[in-house]
């Protein structure tokens, strides 16, 4: 019989888990979504179990986090795609009040995919734009040599201003760096909580 209640409460400890993370992945989604405006957002978490991680340590071993359709002047982001490693919660805003706070994060690897649409690039070709990456951050339109726009990667709240390396391959861009620690502009995007700052 004890090991029929040990059984049972091991189950729903297990779905209560489930649960908890869920709820806080599709919190943090929402706050992603509205901080980047995109058209979708999703949040997967690496760690288990939660509950205890988080009301004991305050801690969540990783985030996957992925953005779709997120506006940056003349263009749409196809996609950008954290993978964030050591993310510190405040406990008690989480399991008292159901809001997620972040706190701090060790490190995020940020890939970011820029697809331009082949009336983009008919139009470019027509009108003898070219799209370069002259820095690490920005996408630059010229025509004849002179540049006519600049898209600005890091004004999107998930894409922190370090050293993205830039790929090239036909029509599609895509920007990637990892930056430790993650900046509070990022903690802010991940986050209900303002004014986040690293500890």
């Amino acid at each position: 019989m004890l090991i029929v209640v040990i059984v049972v409460l091991a189950a729903a400890a297990t779905a209560l888990d489930f649960v908890a993370r869920d709820l806080t992945e599709r919190a943090v989604a929402s706050d992603v979504k509205a901080a980047t405006h995109a058209q979708r957002a999703t949040v997967s978490i690496s760690s288990f179990p939660f509950i205890y991680g988080v009301a004991v340590h305050g801690r969540v071993d990783g985030l996957d986090v992925n953005v779709y359709g997120v506006p940056a002047g003349l263009l749409s982001i196809d996609e950008i795609s954290l993978d964030v490693k050591g993310v510190r919660i405040d406990q008690h805003r989480l399991l008292a009040d159901r809001t997620v706070s972040v706190k701090s994060i060790n490190s995020a690897t940020i890939n970011v995919v820029v697809k331009l649409s082949s009336l983009q690039n008919s139009l470019a070709s027509d009108l003898g734009v070219e799209v370069s990456a002259p820095t690490s951050q920005r996408i630059s339109f010229t025509v004849h040599g002179v540049t006519v726009a600049t898209i600005d990667l890091t004004r999107v709240p998930i894409v922190p201003s370090c050293a993205l390396d830039v790929t090239h391959t036909g029509a599609v861009y895509t920007f990637s760096c990892t930056v430790a620690p993650v900046p509070a502009s990022v903690l802010g995007a991940l986050s209900k909580a303002t004014g986040a700052t690293q500890p």
